[in-house]
């Protein structure tokens, strides 16, 4: 590939170069036009290869401190009748902070009879409002009559696709800048100045494509974000040896209108049988009746 790129590249180095040799202009435009539909990314590492060897210290990309994205995850047990009340105070918390602090993702609560709710709180927070956060979530718990059941933190480290992109984004940058400055100096043949116009804005497209995707890598690395859910307490059986006949008794009545209801399913699921196959079976019998009747001897 540096092989074929190679051309290109001297030719460029010759058009920059030189102050007023319009063949040399002619003859780089026409490299770009063979060289940029061809292998248009290939051409952009290969300007960034060439300035790094220029000038190697100057161009070393500078990393920041922290290249790891985290991501936690609480589960709380709560009484059924505190979990709306719990993640209602979270959420407050994180909106009282600040957009710049922390950032609400999604918030969502559920509810099974009187006896069961759930919630699921996740929002985007900057590291140190996080720990101390996450510090009192145990207090939290535990002064609504519950506990943290369960809790993981998961760490991704961005350092490889940091460098990528930025190293992308200065490649993408120094064939705009050749570019723009091939267009405002040298003059050519219009075919070939149209072609370089629309190589200008295919690299202009890449390159805010790559500020976008940078911009994502950097938020992920300066904002961690986090995941709670809320769920309502299990409550276990009791080990009395009454506990059979108390069950018996609170579950009588379930079990009564469960009994109920099949009836009621039966009775539906056979009424339409019986409008239909009553009449048939009714005229069916009728028909047998009239037959036996004919064909019996009358009586002298």
């Amino acid at each position: 590939m540096r092989r074929t790129l190679l051309p290109g590249a001297m030719a460029l180095c010759l058009a920059a170069c030189s102050g007023g040799d319009d063949q040399a202009a002619e003859s780089y435009a026409g490299a770009a036009a063979e060289i940029a539909p061809a292998a248009p990314v290939e051409l952009a590492m290969e300007a960034a290869d060439t300035d790094a060897g220029d000038d190697g210290a100057s161009q070393t990309p500078v990393q920041p401190a922290n290249t790891i994205a985290y991501a936690y995850f609480y589960g709380l047990e709560l009484p059924s009748d505190r979990v709306a009340d719990v993640r209602s105070r979270h959420e407050a918390a994180c909106v009282e902070a600040g957009p710049r602090v922390c950032q609400l993702l999604g918030s969502e609560t559920q509810s099974f009879g009187d006896d069961r709710s759930s919630a699921t709180l996740r929002l985007r927070a900057t590291p140190a409002w996080l720990t101390g956060f996450r510090a009192g979530l145990e207090a939290d718990a535990d002064a609504a009559g519950g506990r943290i059941a369960q809790s993981r933190t998961d760490a991704e480290d961005l350092s490889r696709s940091l460098t990528d992109t930025e190293a992308r984004l200065r490649a993408l940058e120094t064939l705009r800048d050749r570019l723009q400055q091939l267009l405002a100096t040298r003059s050519g043949p219009l075919e070939q100045l149209l072609q370089t116009e629309r190589e200008l804005a295919r690299v202009q497209g890449e390159l805010d494509a790559t500020r976008s995707a940078l911009t994502v890598l950097r938020d992920r690395v300066s904002m961690s974000q986090l995941t709670i859910t809320y769920q309502s307490e299990t409550r276990f059986a009791s080990n009395s040896v009454f506990s059979p006949v108390g069950n018996a008794f609170s579950n009588s009545l379930r079990v009564f209108m469960a009994t109920l209801g099949g009836l009621i399913y039966l009775v539906a699921g056979l009424l339409p049988l019986l409008l239909i196959l009553g009449p048939v079976g009714w005229l069916v019998f009728r028909w047998v009746r009239i037959r036996r009747d004919r064909r019996a001897p009358k009586a002298p």
